[in-house]
């Protein structure tokens, strides 16, 4: 069981690692090409990109959940349909939301309360981006269902294909062509659309997915089922944009733009870690979602229990990484005489030590989707991701100042782990 774990739970979190590194790259490469405004910028844009990448959760989870149950119970045709009226679903409602985005993109940028330093920074990126919004909400879809399909390593290579084009297409669309912002997103862009061709080419034409599109009357009913089991992850993935949100109001009363500069940095490491947590709940969900559809307790709690002892080991060693390296993580994104250089470093120690304990919170929510307790769930992230946060974001900073922001998280996080276990143990 312990082989079959990590060869699920390794490819799931390199693959939302590497995911992440789109957006850090881009803000590695903005920060020098461009200009620190366009690096917050890049930040201020961030709950667009976590908005369209939550519904794409919603779908994923949530099918990827019922169809790994199905194939527990030997349902072969059961998860065929549901595979492929969820990506009908997904692909109408991302090509809506492209289209809507491109054409709304100023007011989106005005709903994010973007400052009139990083507002057309805002608009150029998303507008650009928009237009790919769709290979960015399917391709996420289709990574989540090919794990779930048996081919956790399959998945990380086409992430991998992405990053990689992502990486090259930055600094040259930035700095030989002078593109700009505008030159970021496409680059972004572009790596999904070849992201979403790897991963259409498995499920299509390599004859090897246990998936299949069928015809005829598909279980729109399951759509009852098959929200409540992925609104627990979408919110835990579109909460973060409503955070940021809110948290740039708050640094934008009390810091102006040198403090959103430093929160930018600051969510780049954050995104980076939560991907790990996430990467790990991911990797365990197909597997217990499997057991639990044939009625194996035993193999259900062994997963759970080696999900909860790597997030304890990943979570002690980036604390580690980021209480010692905070200097050259932050050095990666501002020069060492920059104004903003030592306050950044000493707020990124601070929010650090939300990564003690982020990962228990992450892995209870999966573990309850997984074996259908999506109410509960549910609870927990609206908990952690928008009430609790927001909450210790302005009693923090009105009772420690500056650094009750930083510290923010790490006690909502607090907090919220006592509900998680209230509810594992005692709900």
């Amino acid at each position: 069981m312990l082989k079959k774990f990590l060869k699920y739970v390794i490819p799931s979190i390199c693959s939302m690692v590497i995911f992440n590194l789109y957006t850090l790259v881009d803000g590695i490469f903005v920060s020098h090409f461009v200009s620190d405004q366009a690096l917050a910028s890049i930040n201020v844009s961030t709950p667009y990109i976590t908005t369209i990448f939550s519904i794409g959760v919603l779908f994923a989870v949530g099918s990827s959940t019922i169809i790994s149950i199905y194939r527990g119970q030997d349902e072969k045709n059961k998860a065929d349909k549901v595979f492929t009226m969820n990506i009908i679903t997904i692909s109408l409602i991302a090509l809506i939301i492209s289209v809507f985005s491109f054409f709304n993109s100023e007011w989106i940028v005005t709903i994010l309360k973007a400052n009139a330093d990083v507002f057309d920074y805002c608009n150029i990126y998303i507008k650009t981006l928009s237009c790919f919004s769709f290979f960015y909400i399917v391709s996420y879809c289709f990574e989540v269902l090919l794990k779930s399909d048996g081919f956790p390593q399959k998945s990380i290579m086409g992430v991998c294909l992405g990053a990689i084009t992502n990486m090259v297409l930055d600094p040259v669309l930035m700095g030989i062509f002078h593109m700009g912002i505008k030159g970021a997103a496409i680059a972004t862009g572009l790596s999904q659309l070849i992201t979403f061709c790897f991963f259409l080419y498995h499920f299509v034409f390599s004859g090897k997915s246990h998936y299949h599109f069928v015809k005829g009357n598909y279980p729109w009913y399951e759509y009852r089922r098959l929200i409540p089991l992925g609104m627990s992850d979408c919110i835990s993935e579109f909460s973060p944009g409503i955070m940021i949100t809110i948290f740039n109001i708050r640094i934008n009363e009390m810091l102006s733009t040198g403090g959103l500069v430093t929160f930018s940095i600051i969510m780049y490491i954050y995104n980076l870690v939560l991907m790990v947590m996430t990467g790990i709940n991911q990797g365990i969900q197909p597997l217990i979602s499997f057991s639990y559809g044939q009625n194996h307790e035993k193999n259900v709690r062994t997963y759970h229990k080696y999900a909860r002892i790597m997030v304890c080991i990943c979570s002690v060693f980036l604390f580690g990484m980021v209480e010692i390296f905070a200097r050259p993580i932050t050095n990666a994104f501002l020069d060492i005489n920059n104004v903003n250089f030592i306050d950044t470093v000493r707020a990124l120690r601070l929010f650090s030590l939300v990564f003690l304990i982020m990962g228990q919170v992450v892995i209870t929510m999966g573990y309850l989707v997984a074996i259908e307790k999506s109410f509960k769930a549910l609870i927990l992230s609206l908990l952690r991701g928008i009430v609790v946060v927001i909450f210790c974001l302005y009693a923090g900073s009105y009772i420690f100042g500056v650094d009750g922001i930083w510290l923010s998280c790490f006690i909502s996080d607090c907090i919220c782990l006592m509900v998680a276990l209230y509810f594992l143990y005692k709900g």
